[in-house]
């Protein structure tokens, strides 16, 4: 079904269908699979005794085989393009807690703040590895983007107190909350609002993941 869907709209995004994604896709079969359990254990309820007994049994392990696959799938999916949306996780805006986080190949990233001082844009994340001890690697390709679609690199990188414009990894100890600020390209004059933030970073099995925070707010 979903290879259909990505044949005919390759990007449902730019179409206005954001919502046509995997995980939304493997959530309406949940649904479907429960509905369908629902009405035929509704329309079993006349029949004998054994046959409604042995019926349940069936639709019991059906549910739980069905369900089980599915939230595998949703985990860890399988398939091709899944596995590439997974890797491209955008965050429009706070959760329920007013915060900007999204948790991607075992790291939490919350977005603190961005701020403009002197002409130089920083953004400051709080990165916490939920995994064991590794490192982060290529998050200095991470980009912002202006109002007028222009988009700035990062030209230093600082991790707790310490500053440095050549690193391209740092230790990531678990449970330990690391606070990175992304220091990007200076500008001329003052940023009014930062449309789009992505942060990229290389996953434990070097593909390239990136978190997206769109209408990001400036101090």
């Amino acid at each position: 079904m979903w290879a259909l869907i990505t044949y005919v709209f390759p990007d449902p995004s730019v179409f206005g269908f954001g919502f046509l994604n995997w995980k939304n896709l493997i959530l309406v079969i949940s649904v479907f699979l429960f509905l369908a359990a629902l009405s035929i254990g509704w329309q079993a309820r006349r029949l004998p005794d054994a046959i409604k007994g042995t019926l349940s049994v069936i639709l019991a392990v059906l549910m739980a085989g069905g369900f089980f696959i599915l939230g595998s799938e949703y985990a860890k999916p399988t398939f091709e393009f899944a596995q590439s949306q997974k890797l491209m996780i955008e965050n429009d805006g706070a959760n329920l807690f007013g915060k900007r986080i999204e948790l991607v190949d075992g790291v939490r990233i919350e977005l603190l703040e961005c701020e403009q001082i002197g002409q130089a844009p920083n953004c400051v994340l709080e990165l916490t590895n939920t995994n064991v001890d590794r490192e982060i690697r290529d998050l200095k390709q991470s980009t912002l983007f202006e109002k007028t679609g222009g988009s700035l690199d990062v030209e230093q990188l600082q991790v707790g107190q310490s500053k440095s414009d050549q690193w391209n990894a740092f230790a990531l100890v678990r449970n330990v909350p690391t606070r990175v600020t992304l220091v990007f390209q200076p500008v001329r004059g003052k940023l009014e609002s930062i449309p789009a933030l992505k942060v990229r970073f290389r996953s434990l099995k070097g593909e390239d993941n990136v978190v997206k925070f769109s209408g990001v707010a400036l101090n």
